[in-house]
Formats: C-alpha cells, structure tokens, sequence
C-alpha cells in the first residue's frame, strides 16, 4: 500500500509540475518579463486559400504521397496522436519525413509518404484520424494540373471537387 502512495504522489507531482511549465511560459523583452499562456486554442485555421495552394506546392514537388486536411490540427503537440495513429498504417513509408508523417500546424495539412505503389484506404485514415481526436476532411490530388479535392463523407466515400487555384 506504501508503494502505491508513493507512485501516486510522485505523478501527480510530475502532473503538476508539467500543467504548470505547459501553462506559463517567460518571455524575455526589454528586460522586462512578461507572462503568456502557452495555450494553443486560440490559435485559428489557415484560410482555404492559403492551405490549397501549400497542397498545390507540396502535390507538384513530391511524389507518393497522401495529403490530407486535418481540421483542428493548429500545433505541433496536438499533431502527435495523429502522427502515432497514421504512421502505423501499411504503405507509410517510415524512412521518409518522421514515421512517413509530415505536419503543419500552419496548413492543417498532413502529408503521408507512401511506398511506391502503395494507397491508403479512406475507411482507415477517418477511423485513425478520429481515433487521435481530429476530422479528416478531404484528400487533394493534382489531376490534369489542377487540384481536386476528395472530401470525406460519414460512410467512408468521397466526393471530388475540382478546385480552382492560382498559379
């Protein structure tokens, strides 16, 4: 019974400790201190513009890859469940970016390296993107050199959209 108290004690001090260091963060200026909270829930999406042309960019200069949008994904430690859960599937082509994962919290974009010749199955990006807490919302593609995308519907199925972007 000591033992468990012991354990006990000792994560939540660990959890109290983290919650406080996670919560406040110094800022240095002019020397004066100032006092933020390193909360990212006030950070907002990017606009639709901006995240089609960064999918655009990324589609034209990398090949076998999977690029979704994740709403919601606006940090980098939000972006770990996420990383975990798709880096997992068949196809990830872990020795690429990190675990076969890129993402950007500035584009809510996650970019999936696929082995050659390998797909990702829609039914397993939702349930695993979901698993992590966050909406996959559409998959884009380059076709005939412009962008398309697959928005994700309930049931798994897709409906393509062609979008128009500036070059």
């Amino acid at each position: 019974m000591r033992h468990y108290l012991k354990v006990m004690k000792v994560r939540l001090l660990l959890i109290a400790s983290f919650s406080f260091i996670g919560i406040l963060s110094a800022s240095f200026l002019n020397g004066s201190t100032y006092l933020s909270t390193a909360n990212d829930d006030d950070k907002e999406e990017a606009p639709a513009e901006v995240r089609l042309a960064a999918a655009q960019k990324l589609l034209q200069n990398s090949s076998d890859i999977s690029l979704i949008y994740v709403k919601g994904l606006v940090c980098p430690s939000c972006a770990i469940g996420v990383r975990k859960n798709l880096s997992k599937m068949d196809g990830v082509d872990k020795k690429r970016f990190r675990d076969g994962i890129d993402m950007n919290p500035e584009t809510q974009l996650v970019t999936i390296a696929l082995k050659k010749g390998a797909q990702v199955e829609v039914k397993e990006v939702l349930e695993r993107v979901d698993d992590a807490g966050y909406n996959a919302i559409e998959k884009y593609k380059l076709h005939d050199d412009h962008l398309d995308a697959h928005r994700f519907k309930k049931d798994a199925s897709v409906e393509v959209v062609h979008l128009k972007t500036d070059k």
